[in-house]
Order: structure tokens, then sequence, then C-alpha cells
């Protein structure tokens, strides 16, 4: 199933003022405390699973009744709430309890309509919700072919193929009042967006755990994060300290450190960032303190503002967690020519201790992280210069399979 967390909530209701969160499956009640946290004033929800509605939290702010989807988008109080606000409606999976143990996903103790009740909400609310933005979750259900991030429905689970065609019927008949839209992110959602708020700006986060892009091993030496690898894996500090968890490697491209994570026994998963998700310099789709690690091999020195990524990247590290960077030593890669002749993408050069340096965009690692005292603990910082040939004609060394030319640093985040 899908997540109201998969998104920015937060922005969506600082744009648009939403105030009512309307959705038709309580569950643990994780949609609602995100709602309300993002800054909704109202959330409305239902359950019907008995063991999950006894559990609900109910105060001033979160009702849940006691009620299937459809009774409890006709009650008195939806229907207010949609005539009257704004509202965000989340029309969530269902099959009463069997996401959480209690029942079977083919359990016939409800009707077919109250298991999969979908094609009934959409009809009662066509026509009625011109003020609601509709998101549509788990659409792999209704969709046979539609590919998304979890990969098809599980042959244990019902499904709603055979209604398929009027599930996309219903979609076309709200055109009038909402654009529709489709995302691949988790089972799937449909985005049923109100014309009246202007231009479609619902964002997804990149959370841990998505992939990107599949891990493909390159022959030949893609870059510096394949040459490291027989220096790292000596360094027990690796995996037993820094890469652990569930992390993100920005402007991994073909060189990520998700292709060589079996390689280090404590990784989760690795999220690769790089052009097609985003400016790597905010991270403007990842969430604060999401991911467990980060690392990132030769990327900063393509940022307009390292420093300003620096703190981005902190951002999305939880406390407690590791940043793994690298960074060209510009005596080794650019080796006194600027612009660099090996990279003309660079906007920056870097330097470990010097106090002046030839470069005029030259950056102290030191001086830079000195900035982030207080908020980072210095595990190590160490010159990569093991492997190179001093004295020969000037080429880019990090094309060979043995020099790194680069300056590492790992700290914690406090």
């Amino acid at each position: 199933m899908g997540s109201l967390a998969r998104f920015n909530v937060a922005t969506l209701v600082a744009r648009h003022k939403i105030t009512q969160f309307v959705e038709t499956g309580y569950g643990m009640g994780n949609s609602c405390r995100h709602a309300l946290n993002s800054g909704m004033r109202h959330a409305l929800s239902c359950e019907l699973y008995e063991d999950l509605h006894r559990k609900a939290e109910q105060n001033e702010r979160l009702y849940v009744a006691k009620s299937d989807s459809v009774d409890f988008l006709k009650s008195g109080r939806v229907q207010s709430a949609i005539a009257q606000q704004r509202c965000l409606i989340f029309l969530d999976a269902h099959f009463p309890g069997a996401d959480f143990g209690g029942s079977s996903y083919n359990d016939a103790s409800h009707s077919p309509s109250t298991r999969l009740p979908l094609i009934d909400e959409l009809a009662l609310l066509k026509g009625r919700a011109a003020n609601a933005l509709i998101l549509i979750d788990d659409v792999r259900i209704y969709r046979r072919d539609f590919q998304v991030a979890h990969g098809a429905l599980p042959d244990s689970v019902a499904h709603g193929f055979d209604q398929e065609a009027r599930f996309l019927a219903l979609l076309g008949e709200f055109e009038a009042t909402h654009s529709l839209h489709w995302l691949s992110d988790d089972t799937g959602y449909a985005v049923l967006w109100p014309r009246a708020w202007g231009d479609y700006d619902l964002s997804a986060w990149l959370l841990p755990g998505d992939v990107t892009q599949p891990p493909v091993l390159h022959l030949n030496v893609p870059g510096t994060t394949c040459v490291s690898l027989n220096r790292r894996l000596q360094d027990a500090r690796f995996s037993n300290r820094w890469l652990v968890g569930m992390g993100i490697d920005i402007g991994g491209g073909n060189d990520s450190i998700a292709v060589y994570a079996q390689l280090f026994p404590r990784i989760q998963t690795v999220t690769v960032y790089d052009m097609p998700q985003g400016d790597a310099q905010y991270l403007g789709n990842v969430p604060d303190g999401a991911f467990d690690f980060l690392y990132s091999g030769h990327c900063l020195e393509h940022m307009v503002d390292p420093r300003i990524a620096l703190r981005n990247w902190l951002r999305v590290v939880k406390p407690g967690g590791h940043l793994v960077i690298t960074v060209p030593d510009e005596d080794m890669y650019e080796q006194g020519v600027w612009p660099s002749t090996f990279n003309y993408d660079h906007k920056h050069t870097f330097t470990m201790f010097k106090r002046t340096s030839w470069s005029p965009v030259s950056i102290n690692v030191l001086d830079m992280l000195r900035e982030f005292d207080g908020e980072v603990n210095v595990a190590k910082i160490e010159r990569l210069d093991h492997a190179f040939l001093r004295g020969i004609e000037r080429f880019d060394q990090t094309r060979t399979a043995f020099a790194e030319c680069g300056i590492e640093f790992v700290v914690q985040k406090l």
C-alpha cells in the first residue's frame, strides 16, 4: 500500500490553504497524523475493522468513524467538510484489516464492494468535490499493466482488474473540475488535481529504499568509487560504522555505491540521487532526517555552492548518521590548471591544508568543516595520494585502476 507520507503535504497545505483531511481507511492512523502534523486543522477517517477502530485516537482534531468508506463519505460531517473547506481526500487501500494481520485479502466476510469500494467512492464524489484534491492509493489493484515501484500485485491479493474500464471512465468524468495525473511510486497513485487551485504542484518525496536506477556493473573503470573499493574493504569502519542502514548516494551515476552494496553487509538499501532526481545542491524532494547515511563520490565540486550543498546533505541524514564524501584534490586532479581540463563542469577545486592556492575557486576542506562545528563530529579526513604517480606527463589519473587523487572526509551528524 502507499502512504500520505510519500508527499510533501506541509508545502501543499501552506500553498493551497488546505484545512481538512478526509481518509477512507484509518489503519494505524499514520496518514491522519501526517496530515495534522503538516498543518491541517482536522482529519476525518473511518475504520471498518473493529480491532483497529478500538485503538484509534479520537480528539477535537481527529474523528474516526466505525463505518465502511461509502457510508462514511455520505455522512453529513464529511459532506459538510467537502462542501465548505479545501480538502485533501485520500482514498486509501482497503481490504478491512488485511494489511495488519487481522484477516486475509481474500476474506469473504465482507462484500466485494466493501472490500474494494473505490468505484463506489468515486461515483459518490463526482460533481461534489471541485475544491478537493483527490489522491487515490493502490491503483495497481485496478490497472493490470500499470508499472509501479513495488511491482505487480501479489497473487495472494484480490484485484479489481475487471473494473479497470469503469475506473478509468470515472476518472475521466472529473475532467471538468480536475486534471488527472499518474504516479508510479509505491503501489501506484492517481491524482485528481482541482483546476481551481491552479497549476499541478503535488510533489512526491524521494524516500529510503526508492530505486531510481538499476544497479548495473560497468566494465573497466567507471569512476572513483570503483577504484576505492579495495581500500575501503580493508577498513572495517566503512562496513561496520559508516555505510550502515538505508543510504542515499549523491551523484552516483554509473559508479554508485549501490552497485557494490553487497560488499558492505550492513547496507540495507542505497537510493541514487542524480540529475534525473533533481538538484543535488538542495535535495528539495528529500525530507529532513530520512536516511541513515549519505555517500557521495566526486560530486560536491559540481555544486554552485558546496557549503549550501553540504548543509542540505547533512539535513537529510538522521542524527547519528554519517556522511562519506570524496572530492578531487586540486593538485592531483586539476594539477595547477583552471578551468579544469579533465572535467569542464567542475566549479570548485579542493585542498586539505594549504593556506594559499593557485586556484581562484579553491576550498579548504578543513575550513569548510569548521563552519559546521557543533553540528558534526569529524571522524576522518584523508588525502588519497597513496597511488598517485608524480613527475610524469600530466593526465587524469582517476581514469586508471589505482589512483583516487582525492580528499575523503567522514562526518557524523550530531
